[in-house]
């Protein structure tokens, strides 16, 4: 592998920034769309390609190492002290480029797909309990103002709202039973959605060994 041939690549959703340096020469610096930039890529030598890890860091990086290449992920704080002048993508990438160079750089890890997945399950697991936890507190706080107490816990919420929603004589409004009902759909749909993906993140774990290292 050519350790002098860099390519470091500005990451966006759909216009890069890309700057190719041979032997600590800049050969260019220009913005290229997602399709162009695989395309040097795959037509480029064995070269050290370098990123932020930040949205998208994680894919690019895999396709990268396909095709080939050394890929370093750089934490974006680390990279932040090596940009020059004004903040614009072209002195951003350049940033880049440097700060795969220090000697003291500590590179973020390249996830595997099972990885990631193992990751994004968590953190939509992580989104559904708070909303579940926020649907649960809406209801009781509701119920609260007209004098109706309901326990902590899940077991004491799905014990006692469809009781009161079905008394006829609690002289809670319509309206407001109305309103409970939809929030109480919610809060079940969450309470569905947290069970099931816990399932799959422990099917996953159980399946690969460096999944059950991120647990």
């Amino acid at each position: 592998m050519a350790q002098s041939n860099l390519i470091a690549i500005d990451l966006a959703k759909n216009i890069f920034q890309v700057a190719q340096l041979k032997g600590n020469k800049l050969k260019f610096n220009k913005p290229m769309k997602r399709e162009p930039m695989f395309e040097l890529l795959a037509k480029a030598e064995g070269s050290k390609v370098v990123m932020e890890a930040c949205g998208s860091a994680q894919h690019i990086a895999r396709k990268a190492l396909s095709l080939g290449h050394d890929v370093m992920l750089l934490p974006p704080k680390f990279v932040k002290a090596f940009r020059q002048g004004q903040k614009t993508d072209a002195n951003d990438v350049l940033a880049i480029a440097s700060a795969s160079q220090a000697y003291n750089v500590k590179p973020c890890k390249i996830m595997t797909v099972e990885e990631q997945t193992l990751q994004s399950l968590n953190q939509a697991r992580t989104l559904v309990d708070k909303q579940k936890t926020q649907l649960s507190n809406q209801i009781r706080g509701l119920l609260l103002e007209f004098g109706v107490v309901i326990n902590q816990g899940d077991a004491a919420l799905t014990q006692a709202v469809p009781d009161i929603l079905e008394d006829a004589e609690n002289a809670l409004p319509i309206a407001l039973k109305q309103a409970l009902a939809v929030s109480y759909d919610l809060y079940k749909t969450q309470c569905a959605a947290k069970a099931q993906l816990h399932k799959q993140v422990e099917a996953i774990t159980k399946q690969n060994d460096s999944c059950q290292r991120l647990m």
